[in-house]
């Protein structure tokens, strides 16, 4: 006989979901943390509609994972005596939806401004069409998300989003989301090609690839809702999908900050990618002053030795030309004549 006081396996599926979700949802909102002390760090003068961002996203991600621990809280301690065979939504679990579905909107609307400017800007037929379209999918998933959250709050028990009318709603917010996501990284692939930007610094290696692929283009915004639209089309009643919604508002959030933080610095504003090689050089002297200053001391030491060494063949060859003249009126030519030669090679040294 099975023991009466062991949990079901409904309910021990339910509490390994929440874990894993609560757990890589703290550690991604670490990294949010860690990449937006190096962004306020490094680009002290960056433009104020960019920092309003950094800061936005930063309060809504530590909002967000604050109601993630809170819902945690709820069912490992406050109802730890009642069993879970069902999970009913909490209101932070409702808010926490909400929140992913207003940074899933800042996001695309974010990338969507760097299509505007990569693609060719307002002079461009393409950078406006794909412009419009990503606004128009990003517009069409967030109404759709908030019908979606209105639902959450109205049916509290998450296996109701098996039903045709609440899967259907959430199943095209997540769709149109995924959509906008895969036109932004073919957009940013097609937009910030070398042959477009020949002049760009490329990536080397591997890893500096996928960095570039997973944060610059956006692939990551793509694989997160694909996992997040799949799983929930595939098992709308189960809770596997609950896990991947408390990670994709830290993935979200993190591509953006990650994207803003690899940009090169100069005097603390951020450059962009299509920008020339000419300015990233310029940023390079900013961000390494110190590795200049000690090339230039190399670069003076050098240059006083070698003309110590001049000086030192100009007086040798003095005293060797005034060995071969007898009489001392040819010397004293001979001094003065090699005395102007020497200081016409001073003056064009210094």
């Amino acid at each position: 006989m099975s023991d009466p006081s062991s949990p079901s396996p409904a309910e021990v599926q339910n509490l390994v979901v929440l874990f894993v979700g609560f757990a890589f949802a703290t550690f991604l909102y670490g990294l949010t943390f860690f990449q937006m002390y190096i962004y306020f760090t490094r680009y002290s003068n960056d433009y104020t509609w960019t920092r309003i961002l950094v800061g936005t996203l930063f309060v809504l991600d530590t909002t967000s994972t604050g109601l993630v621990s809170d819902l945690l809280y709820h069912y490992l301690i406050t109802m730890f005596d009642v069993t879970m065979d069902v999970l009913y939504a909490t209101p932070a679990f409702c808010i926490q939806y909400l929140l992913l579905v207003i940074l899933t909107l800042i996001t695309q609307l974010f990338f969507a401004s760097r299509l505007y400017t990569v693609c060719g800007g307002p002079t461009s037929i393409i950078s406006r069409f794909v412009g419009t379209l990503v606004l128009f999918c990003a517009f069409i998933a967030f109404v759709f998300g908030l019908t979606s959250v209105g639902q959450f709050f109205q049916q509290r028990q998450l296996s109701t989003f098996a039903s045709p009318s609440m899967a259907i709603i959430a199943g095209i917010s997540q769709g149109f989301a995924a959509i906008a996501n895969i036109i932004i990284f073919i957009a940013m692939c097609w937009s910030l090609r070398p042959a477009r930007y020949p002049d760009m610094l490329q990536p080397e290696g591997v890893v500096e690839n996928l960095v570039v692929l997973f944060v610059g283009r956006g692939l990551g915004l793509v694989i997160i809702q694909l996992a997040y639209l799949g799983t929930f089309v595939a098992s709308p009643g189960k809770p596997y999908w609950i896990a991947i919604q408390m990670m994709t508002p830290r993935i979200y959030a993190n591509i953006v900050l990650g994207l803003l933080i690899t940009r090169e610095v100069k005097h603390g504003i951020g450059l962009n990618e299509e920008d020339t090689t000419s300015d990233r050089h310029d940023s390079q002297t900013d961000a390494f002053q110190g590795s200049l200053r000690f090339r230039d001391r190399k670069a003076t030491q050098q240059s006083s030795s070698f003309s110590q060494q001049g000086e030192n063949s100009r007086s040798t060859e003095i005293e060797e030309t005034s060995k071969s003249y007898p009489d001392d009126q040819n010397s004293s030519s001979v001094h003065s004549h090699c005395s102007e030669q020497h200081a016409c090679d001073k003056a064009s040294l210094s």
